[in-house]
């Protein structure tokens, strides 16, 4: 580990970048980090990671952070439909699918909507065929749905998202020029959601 005014000059040139910065991966102590924050050098994104301050924020900056611990995560549902531009909807916190038997994300300072989901659904070497991408975001791969995927989970979790955002979502993902509907219904298909939904795309191409 870096001494402090070593650590320090390294946190204040590392904040210089648009980086997610972490203590371990920049040889400092997480003390340091933590005065960095203080005198505001940098900007606590979840426990444990920050980005400098002044710093122009990803609208996907959360999921990056949560992504360095769980990269297997996949950012979804509201997260993923404020980043295709699908909704305006409040996400209040970063969603997140994992894996059914593995660790979710937790903290109780920031606020993380995890759901737990068959492996199946968000297995790595099934991303193209679940509708899942890889973005760089901040430095950090960041797994996040497709729109089509976005708008069909949104109809998968009516417990979870309000009905309005699901409806409003899938409207505007109707009328985007790339919306394929045979495309759209396979993977709602591959989902389990289509018969649920399929009245609901027919009556929005009646009017």
């Amino acid at each position: 580990m870096l001494t402090d005014p070593s650590a320090h000059e390294a946190i204040r040139a590392a904040a210089a970048t648009d980086r997610l910065l972490r203590a371990v991966d920049l040889g400092v102590p997480s003390s340091a980090m933590s005065r960095m924050e203080r005198e505001g050098v940098v900007e606590r994104i979840i426990p444990g990671v920050y980005v400098g301050t002044g710093q122009p924020q990803h609208v996907l900056v959360e999921a990056a952070a949560w992504s360095m611990r769980h990269p297997r995560a996949v950012a979804g549902l509201l997260t993923a439909a404020r980043f295709h531009g699908l909704t305006d909807a409040f996400a209040g916190g970063v969603w997140l699918f994992v894996a059914k038997g593995s660790s979710p994300p937790r903290s109780v300072v920031v606020p993380v909507h995890v759901i737990q989901t068959a492996p199946r659904y968000i297995a790595p070497e099934l991303d193209e065929e679940n509708g899942i991408v890889s973005v760089r975001v901040h430095g950090v791969g960041v797994r996040v749905t497709v729109p089509d995927r976005t708008v069909l989970d949104l109809w998968r979790y009516p417990r979870r998202v309000a009905a309005e955002h699901a409806l409003s979502a899938l409207r505007s993902r109707a009328r985007a020029d790339d919306f394929h509907l045979p495309a759209f219904a396979r993977l709602g298909r591959r989902l389990g959601v289509w018969r649920r939904l399929e009245p609901v795309v027919q009556g929005l191409a009646l009017r």
